[in-house]
């Protein structure tokens, strides 16, 4: 009896850990590559870590048949924020980012309420944690990133790299703004 317990409990291991989740190495230069949806309509868009320090990020940007430019976040932004930036981007221009506001990444302050509280205020609204169903966990080249599902009570939802360093936006879908995401890849 004891041998067969111990056999069921290496199989349940062994399955447990062929379900791994991925979790990316984020740096200066890392590339990410998403599918934007707005007004009816689906855009290739990229944004790189062009400039990585602490208290400081510029976020290169690149949106088919728009053009190129760049996002600025500083330390109060990077630390406090607790608003996206939702502006039209502006081509061959580098923004500099309001203190209430990142693009693209949480705050450190909205990652520690999602680690203690198990939720993040965002854009004047309560997220809460869950646990994602099979198909809402997010997936690279068939692999299960390791991601955080946030969820607002109006079905806005955003996805996040479990990552405290550089917990970057994976998906958004049912965004107010009409700006919802999906992530094709991370280079």
């Amino acid at each position: 009896m004891k041998n067969i317990f111990l056999a069921l409990v290496s199989m349940m291991c062994l399955a447990a850990l062929s379900q791994d989740k991925i979790s990316p190495v984020i740096k200066q230069g890392t590339k990410f590559n998403y599918i934007v949806h707005t007004g009816g309509q689906d855009y290739s868009f990229s944004a790189s870590l062009d400039s990585v320090s602490h208290g400081y990020i510029k976020m290169g940007w690149m949106i088919e048949g728009l053009g190129s430019g760049g996002w600025i976040m500083k330390k109060n932004s990077l630390e406090k924020a607790t608003h996206g930036y939702w502006d039209q981007p502006i081509a061959d221009s580098d923004v500099e980012l309001p203190d209430d506001q990142n693009v693209l990444i949480l705050s450190s302050a909205q990652w520690e309420s999602m680690q203690k509280d198990k939720k993040v205020a965002f854009d004047d609204q309560n997220f809460l944690v869950k646990i994602p169903t099979d198909q809402q966990l997010q997936k690279l080249n068939g692999k299960v990133l390791d991601g955080i599902l946030l969820e607002a009570e109006n079905g806005f939802r955003i996805w996040i790299l479990n990552n405290s360093s550089f917990p970057m936006v994976l998906k958004i879908e049912g965004n107010p703004h009409d700006i919802n995401l999906d992530l094709q890849s991370i280079d």
